[in-house]
């Protein structure tokens, strides 16, 4: 039969806790079954010891235990560490250096970046789909609905003793347990999704091109819902960033109530100015497709800038 990984999370530990412990955590999760290690050195990266859970939707979710730190060495991964994130073993929509990248923008969790440090052990749980005929996901596929599982499932796990942080590399995010825990207060169909923990919010200096110096924030994550991510670009000084991160919420939130931003389209930030939409390559890791944003009531960079500045995000 076959089938994909379609959303991937973990939780960091400072050690590898045992099955029995999970077990005992996840008790009240249907358990189908175990789940073998995988043979050989690099076993580990298609599944370390664990078991299956079944879902009340007929999915299933893979948590395996892997004693070894997340795989996100700087530079090129080895290439069988490339190989598996390119299979979609560590999240379909995720990317080398997702960890990296999380630790250096976690605004929302001060203390996100020491704990992923202190991490040696990680409990990774996939939620994977069998295909159709046509090896396609069934139309009836909810990525909404399989992000809040492994939300409720770390929520269970985090607990433990040694869980430090919860990671959704698909969305470069770390959270806390009480972030976690927040999120889980919250009823189903009665409340917004909690983006904040399946998206990261991110701001970066570009450097200085065409004479003046350029900020970029950005969302990462929303490929996980098979959205496209959303970005502004705008000269330092010119503009509020937290109005701008405002904006690009409202954005995500949009298209999650399944509307469209068609290139062209107009938005207000929160301070009132005004932004004009158009479709790019992101210009931040990992590349994908966004949304760009740029202001209407200031100059915006021209192509020649866009270009020069993509070439060194590149380099």
């Amino acid at each position: 039969m076959n089938f994909l990984f379609t959303q991937c999370a973990a939780i960091l530990f400072d050690a590898a806790p045992s099955l029995e412990a999970l077990e005992k955590a996840l008790e009240d999760w249907t358990i189908a079954g175990p789940q073998a290690a995988a043979p050989g050195e690099d076993g580990w990266l298609t599944s370390g010891p664990g078991f299956v859970l079944e879902l009340a939707s007929g999915g299933s979710v893979v948590v395996d235990v892997v004693g070894r730190p997340w795989p996100d060495v700087p530079g090129a991964p080895p290439s069988g560490v490339l190989e598996a994130w390119r299979e979609g073993l560590f999240g379909p929509s995720a990317s080398p250096g997702a960890l990296a990248r999380a630790r250096e923008q976690s605004w929302s969790w001060e203390g996100g970046a020491a704990a992923a440090d202190r991490h040696r052990a990680f409990v990774r749980l996939r939620t994977w789909v069998a295909l159709d005929e046509g090896g396609a996901l069934p139309k009836a596929h909810d990525p909404v609905y399989e992000l809040r599982t492994l939300v409720n499932l770390a929520g269970d796990l985090l607990g433990l003793p040694g869980a430090v942080a919860f990671f959704l590399p698909g969305g470069e995010a770390l959270r806390s347990r009480e972030q976690v825990e927040e999120a889980r207060r919250r009823k189903v169909g009665l409340s917004r999704p909690p983006l904040e923990l399946w998206t990261n919010a991110r701001a970066m200096g570009l450097g200085e091109q065409g004479g003046r110096r350029w900020v970029l924030v950005d969302v990462v994550g929303l490929a996980q819902l098979r959205l496209p991510d959303q970005e502004a670009l705008f000269a330092e000084g010119t503009e509020d960033a937290g109005a701008v991160a405002q904006l690009l919420h409202n954005a995500c939130l949009h298209l999650l109530g399944g509307k469209r931003v068609a290139p062209g389209a107009a938005a207000d930030d929160a301070r009132g100015r005004r932004w004009r939409a158009s479709t790019a390559t992101g210009l931040l890791a990992p590349g994908r497709p966004v949304v760009r944003w740029l202001p209407e009531s200031a100059t915006p960079p021209d192509d020649a800038v866009l270009a020069a500045l993509a070439k060194r995000r590149q380099g």
